[in-house]
């Protein structure tokens, strides 16, 4: 089978379509997809078509102008399906990409229209027996307001190179296109760069999580599109999305909460009132809970309000980031894993209201990233420590007001930590609040008529936590006149 065989976008899309069902071996000539590297799918896929592998610039179907490309979908615990990565692009040429202008660049010509398959991944399956679930042909042109935003990042990305600061490139630098490191160790993996002598990492684009997840759900599962903050492309001729987002929030702030829930008439003194206010400062109204607006999943941005008490210096709450599962996370590597992704691409909204007597009030809002150097160092030793214990054996000291793990315990040099997610502690099978451990635990002073309640392999789920002076010093700055 070769390419001519698919010369037209609507004849690589019907191809793709003949895929759904079939597993990734399946549509590999039934071979088995070689190592563990994440191209294993996107290789099987080109393979679907008649495509034999290169590093051509042109889109795999030449003639048709269409990419091909494989990306997992996960279920999470509520059900519902995510990406469960970032979509991974071509590679940066640093030489060249300083050249071209934006609407004749590489980037555009091989990316602008893509036929993307979605397969079910499944921590317990093996990569051969992925399904694929869902095929659609994307064309980047077709949303105006995502092509403008593209456009900015691929902007920012370029003048990083051009005023020689390709080493300094990093996937928090932009909103949905971003620049993610690429090759089997990333680390060691560098190219020189045309306008300074600095090696700089190889990188590739790609589209974040969050963008590849809204995609799916309204291309693919076809929900109702999330209201938009931005509705007119021209406002992104001047301002970025995330000067739009604060220029919306910063009238409000100096104001009581109690003033501003009777304003966007929300109930006051609730634990929905802070984000509810949140949706409406940024101009959403209705929808889900947790919908903050389509561009703010796009482009992986994390709203979180937090509360400071008057003349304290940390919140007053510990910062949750995301929940995790054993049996996920000890199939990973740090390079791969799920926490080094997210903790790349998100950018937080912290929400600040400061707490003096019984008022809240709103004293601020910015946009936060947690720096590279803490990613790489101490997010990744505590992640790596606590790898190692669970799989290893989690060790849990038995009390008769708490339970405490061997864990690494939240300061300002750790940052990050692991903790209890759930509401209620629970340790044993059949629990909602419980998750299974792949080895045994080793308890210290567990009564034995207790025996029935502490299972030997299920503790109450876990996330990933930061510590609460070092994010207080993230927006310390709100504060400096006090």
């Amino acid at each position: 089978m070769t390419n001519e065989l698919y010369k037209t976008k609507a004849e690589v899309h019907n191809r793709g379509l003949e895929a759904i069902g079939k597993t990734l071996r399946e549509i590999n000539n039934n071979q088995p997809l070689t190592g563990a590297h994440k191209s294993g799918a996107g290789d099987a896929w080109e393979t679907w078509f008649g495509k034999v592998k290169d590093s051509d610039s042109e889109p795999d179907m030449r003639e048709a102008g269409v990419e091909l490309k494989a990306t997992p979908i996960k279920e999470n615990k509520n059900g519902t399906l995510s990406a469960k990565e970032r979509l991974v692009l071509n590679i940066i040429n640093y030489k060249e990409v300083v050249k071209e202008p934006f609407e004749t660049s590489h980037f555009l010509h091989k990316n602008s229209t893509m036929e993307l398959a979605f397969y079910r991944w499944k921590p317990d399956t093996k990569k051969d027996d992925f399904v694929i679930t869902d095929v659609v042909l994307y064309e980047m042109m077709k949303n105006p307001v995502d092509f403008a935003i593209i456009k900015q990042d691929w902007h920012i990305i370029v003048d990083y190179i051009k005023k020689g600061r390709a080493h300094e490139l990093s996937e928090r630098l932009t909103t949905y296109l971003s620049p993610c490191t690429k090759g089997k160790k990333a680390e060691e993996s560098y190219r020189d760069q045309p306008c300074s002598k600095t090696p700089a990492k190889q990188r590739a684009y790609s589209l974040k999580g969050g963008y590849m997840t809204y995609l799916y759900r309204t291309y693919v599962l076809g929900e109702d599109a999330s209201p938009a903050i931005v509705t007119n492309p021209l406002e992104l001729e001047t301002k970025s999305l995330l000067d739009i987002i604060l220029d919306k929030i910063r009238p409000f702030i100096g104001k009581k909460r109690a003033d501003l829930a009777r304003e966007f008439n929300v109930k006051d003194n609730t634990k929905s009132t802070n984000p509810e206010i949140l949706k409406h400062m940024i101009g959403i109204k209705g929808g889900k809970e947790d919908d903050f607006g389509q561009e703010i999943t796009k482009a992986d941005i994390k709203p979180k309000t937090v509360v400071v008490n008057k003349g304290k210096k940390d919140l007053k709450e510990e910062f949750k980031i995301r929940e995790y599962k054993f049996a996920e996370v000890i199939e990973e590597t740090w390079e791969k894993s799920e926490l080094r992704e997210f903790l790349q691409d998100t950018k937080f909204l912290i929400v600040v209201f400061e707490k003096d007597g019984d008022d809240y009030w709103l004293k601020g809002a910015k946009f936060w990233e947690m720096p590279e150097e803490d990613i790489e160092t101490s997010a990744r030793m505590v992640w790596e420590d606590t790898i190692h214990k669970i799989k290893t054996g989690v060790e849990i000291t038995w009390t008769p007001t708490k339970r405490t793990t061997n864990f690494i315990k939240s300061s300002l040099n750790n940052k990050l930590f692991s903790k209890l997610s759930a509401s209620q502690t629970a340790y044993h099978e059949n629990s909602p609040y419980s998750d299974k451990l792949p080895s045994k635990i080793n308890w210290i002073n567990s009564p034995d008529d207790k025996i029935d309640l502490y299972s030997d392999y299920y503790m109450t789920r876990q996330a990933w936590w930061l510590n609460k002076i070092y994010i207080y010093n993230q927006i310390a700055d709100m504060f400096d006149s006090e």
